[in-house]
């Protein structure tokens, strides 16, 4: 079981100018402790919770800081405000700064608001993401002579400069929050990384079932394959007590909930997001904080053997990384958050 972070530079306790800095030293310390990896999600007009809209440069400034921990976009959005290129580019370069460390997550999206802002129709986002894939892929491949001839994207045979160290062929990953995103990851032969949508231990068993089953089947080449499942937890908070990680991060917890609730409900209006409308039986949940942390993997609050109970439960669903949204509180805080995981939790499991 690897232990990983994302972050998303809430300013909710900070200025954006201070929380990004503040973000900075927070990954230093869990590179120090043995994270896995390190990655933020790309938004858009979303404050004060979500503010990294240019997250490929946050990501070099925390090259500079960091030795070991993996810097994994999570997650770029190849919609078509983004070419190919660009994205295989800046991939390469971030792959350079930090010496072979760069992995890639993406996801097609799921906020309407950005949708209507950058010009997107929601029905076309499937296809919009299997294009977009299919040319990324293609420039990882061969970078050194590819060329793409579809519906939103068109390029003449190039060369794109610079590319990974090695030429090697990184590490892909998707964002899946439904039981058919998970097949469609499989599918291509991408890693998957879970997010259950509050929607309890029982979907989200259905959804790694689905991923192991289409995994097997993947016609993808086999130096593309990367068979792993990582599960996202929106709000996760480690303290000394029970009570003590509660009181401090309880808020944050519903908060996210909340959040939530605002974002999907009207995508499940929109072709292809339907199976968003089960959020709706969750409106009387979202006050609820024991079941939030007792029935739902999305939300990880309390002590080191709190941690540790989880992460072998989620270990035995079949989960082999646990990426921690530790976000939204105090600095100190989440250092301390931060420092109680990478000391007792992390070296609880075997992490080879």
């Amino acid at each position: 079981m690897r232990w990983s972070i994302i972050q998303e530079a809430d300013q909710s306790s900070s200025t954006n100018e201070e929380r990004y800095h503040e973000v900075i030293e927070e990954v230093a310390l869990a590179d120090r402790l043995g994270f896995h990896a390190y990655g933020t999600s790309e938004q858009h007009f979303f404050p004060p919770r979500f503010t990294v809209s240019a997250p490929e440069v946050l990501y070099a400034a925390i090259a500079m800081r960091t030795e070991n921990i993996k810097l994994r976009p999570m997650i770029v959005v190849p919609m078509t405000w983004h070419h190919p290129i660009l994205i295989a580019e800046r991939l390469a370069s971030l792959d350079i700064v930090s010496r072979g460390r760069v992995e890639l997550a993406t996801g097609r999206g799921n906020n309407l608001n950005t949708m209507k802002v950058f010009g997107i129709d929601p029905s076309e986002t499937r296809e919009i993401y299997a294009e977009a894939m299919d040319a990324v892929e293609a420039i990882l491949d061969n970078p050194d002579e590819v060329e793409h001839h579809g519906k939103y994207w068109d390029f003449q045979k190039t060369t794109v400069v610079p590319q990974m160290m090695g030429q090697r062929f990184p590490n892909l990953s998707m964002a899946a929050s439904s039981v058919e995103s998970h097949g469609v990851a499989a599918d291509r032969g991408y890693g998957v990384i879970s997010f259950e949508n509050y929607f309890g231990f029982d979907f989200l068993q259905e959804c790694i079932d689905t991923y192991r089953k289409t995994i097997t089947q993947t016609a993808a080449a086999p130096h593309k394959v990367n068979d792993y499942v990582g599960l996202c937890v929106g709000t996760a908070f480690c303290a000394s007590t029970t009570e003590r990680a509660r009181e401090l991060s309880g808020a944050e917890a519903i908060k996210y909930l909340k959040t939530t609730l605002e974002v999907y409900k009207p995508m499940a209006n929109q072709p292809g997001y339907t199976y968003m409308d089960r959020i709706n039986t969750l409106i009387d949940k979202q006050d609820d904080l024991d079941w939030l942390c007792e029935e739902t993997s999305v939300v990880m609050v309390g002590t080191p053997d709190d941690f540790i109970r989880r992460g072998k439960k989620l270990e035995a669903m079949g989960v082999e990384e646990i990426i921690l949204r530790i976000d939204g509180l105090p600095h100190g805080d989440i250092m301390e958050s931060i420092e109680l995981i990478g000391r007792e939790v992390i070296p609880a499991f075997d992490n080879d």
